[in-house]
């Protein structure tokens, strides 16, 4: 029989290792650092800026000056996007911008910096295309019947859900198709060539750059604020495909190439 002290001691030891097992049951369990985006100095937004305003401004000059051809779109695209690639990511889209926020690749900060010289560039575009070609043009809805209304949302958001689908295909490591610089610009140029055969009541836009920055220069210029009616729609639409192509792409396309 155990002694009054060695009794007291195996109680000790048991409460010790208890009180031990309760800890392993509530341990917290170790969660990965969430991901941000690398900071940008300076000089870094300031080559952003200058870029993806050239870029924007040469694709918006494509756009008026290529009377509505997919073919010639595309090619303008190309050459936007080979111009500015190496310095900006060559995204010359809102939506392409907010799309790669939407997946913490860059930050909020950035992607005001991106959209500020995106629209800048569609509106300085429109200029110089109106000084070379004497053309002022913008996309327009060819009728507000809820209908067609419904439509052009539609198109826009399901046109720029796959075109921005494409470009993150390309862009990221894990899913890319190549690794040749050029052929990785053209696979992004067909997919635009494609994707707008899904919006062709609005023109195939899939981007608020040109929806919104054409038109403003189109009404300043013919003094017709009625063209700006419709411009959300060119705004949140392929805004929202833009978010959707970001979410897919990152919460099922990865999963299923695993």
């Amino acid at each position: 029989m155990d002694s009054p002290k060695e009794q007291q001691n195996h109680e000790h030891v048991t409460q010790q290792a208890q009180t031990h097992l309760i800890q392993l049951d509530v341990e917290e369990t170790v969660t990965a650092p969430v991901k941000r985006p690398a900071p940008k100095t300076f000089g870094d937004l300031t080559i952003i800026f200058i870029f993806e305003t050239i870029g924007t401004g040469l694709f918006a000059y494509g756009i008026v000056a290529s009377n509505g051809s997919d073919v010639l779109i595309s090619a303008y695209l190309y050459a936007a996007i080979f111009l500015t690639c190496k310095f900006t990511g060559g995204h010359v889209n809102p939506a392409v911008s907010f799309s790669f926020y939407c997946d913490d690749t860059i930050s909020s900060w950035t992607l005001r910096i991106y959209w500020i010289a995106q629209l800048l560039g569609a509106v300085g575009g429109a200029w110089v295309a109106y000084l070379i070609l004497g053309v002022v043009t913008s996309p327009s809805i060819k009728s507000t019947n809820i209908e067609w209304m419904l439509a052009d949302l539609c198109g826009e958001a399901l046109g720029t859900f796959m075109f921005v689908l494409f470009i993150h295909i390309q862009v990221h490591e894990q899913t890319r198709q190549t690794n040749n610089d050029i052929a990785g610009i053209l696979w992004i140029a067909l997919a635009l060539f494609f994707s707008r055969q899904l919006s062709s009541h609005t023109g195939g836009c899939l981007n608020p750059a040109m929806g919104v920055g054409l038109e403003l220069f189109e009404a300043f210029w013919l003094n017709d604020t009625t063209k700006l009616a419709n411009f959300w729609v060119f705004l949140f639409a392929p805004l929202f495909g833009a978010y959707m192509a970001s979410t897919f792409y990152n919460s099922i396309y990865l999963s299923l190439k695993k």
